[in-house]
């Protein structure tokens, strides 16, 4: 009989990009055994500790969040990992980027260390007075370069010209790391060309405009090596609509009208748009206009977890397979529940759907094969990108 530290027996869960009974065995924090079907069901299974899950629970790939602002890096990843996220990749801090000079990439990491708790890396920035100086964000560790373009962004974020942009693009594509921008049509040329030119890695963060959504699919026809992410208020909401108050109208990118969201879940589905970045209740809201649209949580999972992971390079996560980290979620996909308004742990972001009801319910979230409890002391680890 095989015996493991940790046997999770799942009716349904995303295995393979499907949803599939699944016998999931873990040693180590890490998964060492995947059965599927009628193997699932083999009586020669045994753990140490075992979870069997009913039918009203799937279970998910931990998700992965590679843009997400932490706020306060306590609160921020105890109200990620409730939303079923158990790796972030932080900007620094709104407005005011924390992670411009090698020394407060240092700060950062001595601050958010042992305050995480679920695992967290950091983004670098470029801003007007560091270009040039990029390549020294990289070697401390930082998963990529991102940047803003002029007319982006919240209020008072450092901004960057075209020419800036595109000489920041070109700098990070030297030292062969990700640049990542919030840009919009008017750049996104300007970015392209510098792929073609550099064969550098590109990833266009928080896609809102159907007019940028033709320039990805030639770049991608191209084979340009570009990744694009849309944001969950961008799926869900519509500018026909007053949601949320005052919330709505900090929202970043702002909502757009109701055809160019069909759009945006079009590019979804044809793969122009690869990755969803959430907050902690945007598996919830994504799962909620996902299912009106005849997607399911694998598709989910593939969004905001196996995609995400890849384009910042963690390649030990984001699937429910054989060698990777244990991190998980349960979610009951079929239970909805109302966001009650000034929630202690709702992210800024997450206000705009007070009072409004949502679909899948977080059960809980495993990290390592451990369970994440809010109340306990935070175990999450600090990432670099040399350590992945």
């Amino acid at each position: 009989m095989a015996r493991y530290e940790l046997l999770i027996h799942a009716r349904r869960a995303v295995v393979d990009g499907r949803i599939q009974q699944t016998a999931v065995a873990v040693d180590g924090g890490v998964i060492s055994s995947v059965r599927t079907g009628s193997e699932a069901r083999d009586i020669g299974l045994a753990g140490d500790h075992t979870i069997d899950l009913g039918d009203d629970v799937v279970l998910m790939p931990g998700l992965v969040d590679p843009h997400v602002s932490t706020e306060d890096v306590a609160v921020g990843t105890r109200s990620a990992a409730l939303g079923g996220i158990t790796t972030v990749v932080d900007y620094g801090t709104n407005g005011d980027p924390s992670a411009t000079d090698p020394e407060q990439v240092d700060r950062w990491r001595e601050g958010v260390t042992g305050e995480s708790s679920v695992d967290v890396g950091l983004w670098g920035a470029a801003v007007p007075g560091n270009l040039g100086r990029l390549g020294a964000l990289l070697d401390r560790g930082v998963f990529g370069i991102s940047a803003v373009a002029d007319g982006k962004g919240v209020a008072g974020t450092p901004t960057l010209n075209s020419e800036d942009l595109a000489a920041a693009a070109e700098e990070v594509a030297g030292r062969g790391g990700l640049f990542a921008a919030d840009a919009g049509v008017e750049d996104l040329p300007v970015l392209l060309d510098v792929c073609r030119r550099t064969g550098g890695r590109l990833h266009l963060r928080a896609v809102a405009d159907a007019e940028e959504l033709p320039l990805l699919r030639g770049a991608k026809a191209e084979g340009l090596r570009v990744t694009a992410s849309t944001s969950p208020h961008l799926l869900a909401l519509v500018s026909e609509v007053t949601h949320g108050g005052a919330a709505a109208a900090d929202l970043d990118p702002p909502i757009r009208d109701a055809a160019t969201r069909e759009l945006l879940w079009d590019a979804l589905r044809d793969g122009t748009v690869d990755a969803i970045a959430s907050a902690r209740l945007g598996l919830s809201v994504v799962w909620t206009e996902a299912r009106r649209r005849g997607c399911d949580l694998s598709d989910v999972a593939g969004w905001m977890s196996g995609t995400t992971a890849a384009i910042v390079g963690l390649e030990d996560r984001g699937e429910i397979r054989t060698g990777l980290r244990a991190d998980f979620t349960a979610v009951a996909d079929d239970e909805a529940f109302v966001v009650l308004p000034g929630a202690r742990e709702l992210g800024s972001a997450d206000s705009v759907y007070a009072q409004r009801a949502l679909a899948g319910v977080v059960r809980w979230t495993m990290t390592d094969g451990r369970f994440v409890d809010p109340r306990s002391l935070p175990r999450g680890a600090v990432l670099s990108r040399s350590a992945t």
